[in-house]
């Protein structure tokens, strides 16, 4: 018996540290209606981010299955969303927050992304977590369906 209990004990931890993350399909819609509804201000820019000379973008971390959030100091370059789309060339410091839970991150993106710029004060900052969610790959149908949401057009997540 007590070796029965001691087994359910032990596929019980190990099934713990096995389990997957289980994220909702990012869409430019979601996207844009957490950022419509939330408090925060944001600006809806297009472009590629650059991490700073020395700045790490994926530091080392000695503890895999409870890692630690952390910040990068980016440069964005690219267009922000104006009335009539992305018309507006900038480039300006961008402070990366990437946040975990458990052992999965978020990270910098390098990739051309639609992003949902968090205006803090004087500060720009983009949040990504685990589930994609402020910066999503800029392909051709991403960039007609969040210029369809800025027109008020249809801007339904998909189901």
């Amino acid at each position: 018996m007590t070796r029965l209990i001691l087994a359910a004990l032990l596929s019980t931890a190990l099934a713990g540290q096995a389990s997957a993350l289980s994220c909702l399909r990012p869409s430019v819609q979601s996207s844009f209606q957490a950022a419509d509804t939330s408090e925060a201000d944001y600006v809806l820019a297009i472009g590629r981010v650059q991490p700073l000379p020395g700045e790490e973008i994926a530091p080392a971390d000695d503890t895999p299955n409870d890692r630690k959030g952390y910040s990068a100091r980016t440069r964005f370059d690219g267009e922000i969303a104006g009335a009539d789309g992305f018309d507006t060339t900038v480039s300006f410091p961008l402070t990366v927050e990437v946040e975990c839970a458990g052992h999965w991150c978020g990270g910098v993106p390098l990739d051309r992304n639609i992003m949902f710029v968090e205006r803090r004060g004087e500060e720009n900052v983009l949040i990504e977590g685990p589930c994609p969610r402020f910066a999503l790959d800029a392909t051709p149908e991403a960039e007609a369906d969040v210029l369809a949401c800025l027109r008020g057009e249809a801007c339904t997540p998909p189901s």
